[in-house]
């Protein structure tokens, strides 16, 4: 992720190395991406929603031939557009892809390629500009076999990347702390949504709870929600 303001000019490179002991012909490309709680990611074309900067993006080269074990670089440039209404994060794909030829000695009217392809986000970050803004959907309970969670879905409604710390805390009908349980982060851009799935093996059946759920890590502000949990 790199600051820049209207106007701004960013420069960076990426390495990328030919692990095999033999030739290998790459090319780069560029996509967006955008994901949802759904477990669905979209690699669509550049430019196709309003916080890609993909046009922002020039990179040479587009295509390469690595000789074995040899190390290249793609030098990418950033032109930050001078529009003072920019504000927050702005993100886009550049594909890194093996090309991979077609076997001349499979028999049949199929022929089967397999595709390695890397995904390198490049965000840029409006400095100053926009704030975050999480929201909380409704919890539900979900049973995988004999196991039982607690799905909390966010969405964020803001203009900036967040990537938060969001944790349970589970009490009885005294109000006595029965279990804390935690979740790895998962960031999430502007208008993005994602699922935090909590195990709540080992919590005794057929009892009702109060569940504290936090978001923390937005601008240095914790938010909650509080939820009546039976199972």
């Amino acid at each position: 992720m790199q600051n820049g303001k209207p106007g701004d000019v960013i420069k960076g490179e990426i390495k990328i190395q030919n692990n095999d002991n033999t030739d290998q012909e790459v090319k780069v490309y560029q996509t967006d991406l955008l994901y949802n709680l759904q477990d669905n990611t979209f690699y669509d074309n550049p430019g196709s929603h309003k916080r890609s900067n993909a046009p922002w993006i020039q990179f040479s080269p587009k295509s390469v031939i690595l000789k074995a074990k040899e190390i290249r670089t793609i030098q990418y440039e950033i032109t930050v557009p001078k529009n003072d209404t920019l504000k927050g994060t702005y993100w886009s794909v550049l594909m890194v892809e093996g090309v991979v030829p077609i076997d001349p000695n499979q028999k049949g009217d199929l022929s089967i390629r397999t595709v390695t392809r890397y995904a390198i986000q490049v965000v840029t970050e409006i400095a100053d500009k926009g704030k975050g803004s999480l929201k909380f959907l409704e919890p539900t309970l979900i049973k995988e076999g004999t196991k039982l969670f607690l799905a909390v879905d966010l969405i964020n409604n803001g203009d900036h990347y967040i990537a938060p710390d969001v944790s349970i805390e589970l009490f009885d009908d005294k109000g006595v702390s029965v279990r804390v349980i935690k979740n790895p982060k998962k960031g999430l851009y502007p208008t993005t949504s994602t699922r935090f799935r909590f195990d709540l093996e080992g919590i005794p059946s057929g009892k009702t709870y109060q569940a504290m759920i936090v978001a923390a890590g937005l601008d240095n502000v914790d938010i909650g929600l509080e939820y009546t949990l039976y199972f």
